[in-house]
């Protein structure tokens, strides 16, 4: 399974957090003018002007920790996943034992890849002004005793409307202490510049370790190995939709939101002479807010 379609698999748990949300929204709307039930005259009133307010949540620096997980190792449920929790988990320690000492011009590879997608914690809005930064703690067949040189390619992949979108990557090289029965790899990635302010329904961890070493490549999942996302508190994307006789919002009437952000206005042409109905919903990046309608009358 490629990358990206391992993290749509994880989107839906991802809408479901997304869903308990939008039952308590960060974001909230409302009409002010034209009152409810209230009539205009369409030769007086030639325009209508249609204001109201609106709230939204700050959009802060943050920073987003996920912890490494694993459910088993080497049975059909080991679910290799990336949580906002933590614990001892079944797989803690999986890995590929590389058997007998690997020579200076050797390379041993640990299983090839592992990838980590969220399971939690999403969406998040990125914030590439700063590093992603994380551990894996590395341990040894039975303690200590691991040696040589390990290198870990480790890289981070968002999904980005439903597509793939590589964050960056990182090669971190550890000499491994023979004392030790635990070795920290520790790796900053320099995120995509592209994907900054990006609200992302899902994030890939890979991890790769080969190289001149032997006995070790096993990932402990007890806490100690994480990776820490800069985020934001809320998506610095912000709007309001207003529709006309259409409660779909098929074809929005485009609105200004205010300088300090807690209202919005437009003027519209009066529609024709009968009954009509405004709906108007705010939306923060997945977020958005219960619909308001407001009624008014046309006559001539």
């Amino acid at each position: 399974m490629s990358r990206a379609k391992a993290l749509v698999v994880l989107v839906p748990a991802a809408l479901a957090l997304f869903a308990g949300v939008a039952i308590a929204s960060s974001t909230s709307v409302t009409i002010t003018t034209p009152k409810e039930g209230q009539t205009f005259s369409k030769k007086r009133v030639p325009q209508l002007p249609v204001t109201g307010g609106v709230t939204f949540a700050a959009a802060n620096q943050n920073t987003s920790l996920f912890y490494v997980r694993r459910n088993g190792c080497g049975t059909s449920s080991d679910n290799p996943h990336l949580s906002i929790s933590t614990g001892t988990d079944a797989g803690s320690g999986c890995g590929s034992l590389i058997n007998g000492v690997v020579g200076a011009g050797g390379d041993a590879d640990a299983g090839a890849f592992v990838d980590y997608a969220t399971a939690d914690g999403m969406p998040l809005s990125l914030d590439t002004s700063r590093n992603v930064t994380g551990t894996f703690d590395i341990q040894g067949f039975i303690g200590p005793g691991q040696a040589g040189v390990m290198e870990a390619d480790v890289s981070l992949e968002a999904l980005v409307d439903g597509q793939g979108v590589e964050i960056g990557s990182v090669t971190e090289m550890v000499v491994l202490d023979p004392t030790a029965s635990d070795n920290l790899v520790d790796f900053t990635i320099t995120p995509n510049a592209g994907l900054d302010q990006k609200d992302l329904s899902g994030i890939d961890l890979r991890l790769h370790l080969h190289g001149p070493y032997a006995f070790s490549g096993f990932v402990a999942t007890n806490g100690l190995s994480f990776v820490n996302v800069p985020s934001y508190t809320a998506s610095t994307h912000k709007g309001v939709l207003l529709s006309l006789d259409d409660p779909t919002f098929a074809s929005p009437i485009p609105v200004a939101i205010n300088s300090a952000g807690d209202g919005w206005s437009v003027v519209i042409p009066t529609p024709a002479v009968g009954k009509h109905t405004l709906y108007v919903q705010s939306v923060q990046g997945f977020d958005a807010s219960s619909v308001v309608a407001r009624h008014f009358t046309v006559d001539k």
